[in-house]
């Protein structure tokens, strides 16, 4: 991990700095903060259930393919399906096979660890409770 990746993601937390990559009117909402030209922040709101898992996916995968870290913070998310577990997995091995690397914020939320815990999914993926804590990994 880059040591400069807390400062630039605790910045896209307060900056404002957001742009929305989602239409309106969905279960979900996309935002996305860049970070200098290496790290990207997508900040996910509201629902990964079936009907929304592709447009995250593509999102997250679009990212990783232009960025050496990608932070997907899901500390907004308020349920996680399966079908959302497996993009999370998909976008994990997009960045293993780019050499990117690619960090979740769980927020601590239950909502989120959950799903992850019984599924096994938490041992796939680079897990962190806050923003903060992304210079631990």
């Amino acid at each position: 991990m880059p040591p400069d990746l807390p400062e630039v993601a605790a910045w896209c937390a307060e900056a404002g700095a957001w742009e929305r990559l989602d239409e309106p009117g969905g279960g979900i909402e996309l935002y996305l903060c860049r970070g200098g030209e290496r790290i990207r922040v997508l900040a996910v709101r509201g629902e990964i259930d079936a009907a929304e898992a592709t447009a995250f996916q593509d999102a997250a995968i679009d990212l990783v393919r232009t960025a050496k870290v990608l932070v997907v913070d899901l500390s907004g998310v308020r349920f996680l399906a399966s079908r959302g577990l497996a993009a999370l997995v998909r976008a994990q091995r997009a960045a293993d096979a780019l050499g990117a690397t690619l960090a979740v914020v769980t927020g601590g939320s239950r909502v989120v660890l959950r799903p992850m815990q019984v599924t096994g999914v938490d041992g796939q993926l680079h897990l962190v409770a806050a923003l903060e804590d992304l210079g631990r990994l």
